[in-house]
């Protein structure tokens, strides 16, 4: 098993001091696994948030190696954008939270 590197980082707020900054994290660039959310603390240093976000690329991933392990291409899953969807999550995670 690989382990996981920053793929992305995404900070929500205002554009001059962003309050919130999402880390994900990932096995490659296109297989997101997880995101650590972070705060500012009062001193303006970010601040890891103990809940992480998870993703189901893993899942999705392995779904879709069996069924070509098979070479049945009708039934494969689509892999989708799995990044952007990743994105998308932690926007509506940071706006669930305002």
């Amino acid at each position: 098993m690989a382990e996981s590197h920053l793929i992305d980082t995404l900070e929500f707020g205002p554009e001059n001091a962003p309050e919130c900054k999402y880390e994900i994290y990932g096995e490659d660039d296109k297989q997101p696994q997880y995101a650590t959310r972070f705060v500012r603390d009062d001193s303006g240093e970010w601040q890891p948030q103990q809940d992480q976000l998870r993703f189901a690329a893993q899942q999705e991933q392995q779904a879709a190696s069996s069924t070509m392990d098979y070479g049945y291409s009708d039934g494969a899953p689509e892999l989708r954008d799995l990044l952007a969807e990743a994105k998308e999550h932690c926007e509506r995670d940071w706006q669930s939270r305002k």
